[in-house]
């Protein structure tokens, strides 16, 4: 029977402050059945994977089988209603939701001095981080307040006031809506096709783009706003493959942090982020210098109080290093450096293999087997290319699984394992055709890869390697069709079977247009 892991999902996504926190909550709030919960919670908590037959089995003479799920549910809804308590102090917008609460609570008590006085914060804290439904709502609150009072006074004053600022923060609402309705047409869009571009799609971003509120940075007049501003255009310049604007664009999240006296506690993760994708942005612009510069800052965060005692966040900030240094070193060409620190820090990136979900996992996986082939190592990259096809989570991400199937194709074309390559080769491009995949350059490689299979002549088969590098020179200048394996080059590693001489080789020696 299959049974849901929402729970074993949810308890796994926990850091040890937000477990130790839900403990006492449980226990702060004890009832008939809560040291069975707080069981039930440590038995998923030290799975590594799910297996709920074997918990069911612990538990039978506690809790029987037919109860089991009311079990589960009881144990899942207490987590949440924790973790709503634990975050409440990080988060402005749900202090003002419990602030517009608890005046309702008080204004049914008829305890309405206490109620506007809560509602009166609320309404000021809203308008102080510009959330226009909440502020909309204070005054909804407060004028139910008035009436419910029969306070004409108060009633004539509310009444008399200009309504100049309502029709003002419903003009700023509407840009806000407006900004979100953009950004889920923008996502619409770029998601439809992680990989190839087509003309139309092109097109509709084009157009996108165009839209008032994405070209004039004066109708941006709320910091949510300015934020929808910065974040579809960097958005729409990565997909139009400008990732040097885009970088420009998402260097104001970095900016505005960095510009704070200090970093708040409630935004350092903010800060990781949006770090982390500048950084990232401007390795893909292969702006080198200034990337690797952001990544000494993370690095540097290590040693920052809100990040020092999280285990969380420390895992967070070394996984970024990790994948940000391993494909620094690939993409700038510097293959040996590259295998030398994935070897001297084997260790610690074992360690953070562990901790991170699935997707790191894949990613970590996919940029080491580039690594090997890189240097070589054919056999270590068949290991690792391995390890990409069995995580669960490679469907769901199409760029990983296009490259990773071109690069178990190489792999076994290094092995030598001709008659299994053969085989390969028709599957792998059928799959890629029906789910349009393919670049132009991948098209190319399987003509050439399916060439080689009937070739005997080493003298036919240099030949056909610089046909090969010509016609990949060629589709190369082609803005997409950089974007086709960018941690691994193709005309490089082809160059160096013409030489035979290893990728570094070609790199170092340089007369190789690349």
């Amino acid at each position: 029977m299959k049974f849901s892991d929402d729970l074993f999902q949810l308890i796994a996504s926990l850091n040890q402050s937000e477990k130790r926190y839900i403990k006492l909550v449980a226990k702060a709030f004890t009832s008939k059945g809560t040291e069975n919960q707080l069981s039930l919670f440590d038995s998923f908590d030290k799975q590594k994977i799910y297996n709920e037959e074997k918990i069911r089995k612990e538990f039978k003479d506690i809790i029987p089988a037919k109860n089991f799920h009311v079990a589960k549910n009881r144990l899942y809804n207490l987590i949440l209603k924790a973790l709503y308590l634990y975050h409440l102090k990080n988060s402005d917008q749900e202090k003002i939701n419990q602030l517009l609460y608890q005046a309702k609570i008080l204004q049914k008590k008829g305890l309405y001095k206490q109620a506007d006085s809560i509602n009166d914060k609320a309404l000021l804290t809203a308008k102080k981080i510009e959330k226009f439904p909440l502020v909309l709502m204070a005054y909804s609150s407060q004028a139910n307040s008035y009436m419910e009072q029969r306070d004409l006074n108060k009633i004539k004053n509310y009444l008399d006031r200009n309504l100049c600022e309502e029709i003002e923060l419903l003009e700023q609402y509407k840009t806000d809506l407006t900004y979100q309705f953009l950004q889920l047409k923008t996502l619409f869009i770029t998601h439809k096709q992680q990989v190839v571009r087509s003309e139309e799609e092109m097109a509709e971003i084009q157009q996108l783009k165009n839209h008032p509120l994405l070209r004039d940075l004066s109708l941006a007049k709320s910091k949510s706003a300015l934020d929808m501003y910065w974040f579809l255009n960097g958005f729409i310049c990565r997909y139009e493959g400008n990732y040097a604007k885009a970088a420009e664009y998402w260097e104001e999240f970095v900016r505005e942090i960095e510009n704070l006296p200090s970093i708040p506690k409630n935004r350092i993760e903010e800060y990781i982020a949006n770090l982390n994708n500048l950084m990232f942005l401007q390795l893909e612009a292969l702006l080198f210098d200034k990337a690797w510069n952001n990544c000494q800052k993370m690095l540097k965060l290590l040693d920052h109080e809100y990040v020092s005692n999280d285990s969380h966040i420390i895992i967070k900030v070394k996984e970024r290093v990790i994948e940000f240094k391993l494909e620094y070193y690939l993409l700038s060409y510097q293959y040996k450096m590259a295998l030398a620190y994935q070897t001297s820090n084997n260790k610690e990136i074992s360690a953070i293999y562990d901790k991170v979900g699935d997707f790191r996992r894949l990613v970590i996986d996919y940029i080491q087997t580039s690594i090997y082939l890189c240097n070589g190592m054919a056999q270590e990259a068949s290991y690792s290319i391995e390890k990409v096809f069995s995580n669960k989570v490679v469907k769901q991400h199409k760029y990983i699984y296009s490259g990773a199937m071109i690069l178990n194709l190489l792999t076994h074309f290094e092995l030598k394992n001709y008659q299994l390559l053969e085989s390969l080769l028709l599957n792998t491009y059928r799959m890629m055709y029906k789910r349009k995949l393919l670049y132009k350059s991948e098209k190319i490689i399987f003509k050439y890869l399916k060439k080689y299979l009937r070739i005997h002549s080493e003298k036919q088969i240099m030949e056909s390697f610089k046909l090969l590098k010509h016609e990949l020179q060629e589709v190369r200048i082609e803005k997409f069709e950089k974007n086709f394996l960018p941690n691994f080059d193709l005309v490089v590693w082809i160059e160096s079977k013409i030489q035979n001489k290893s990728m570094s080789d070609i790199i170092i020696e340089g007369g190789l247009t690349l």
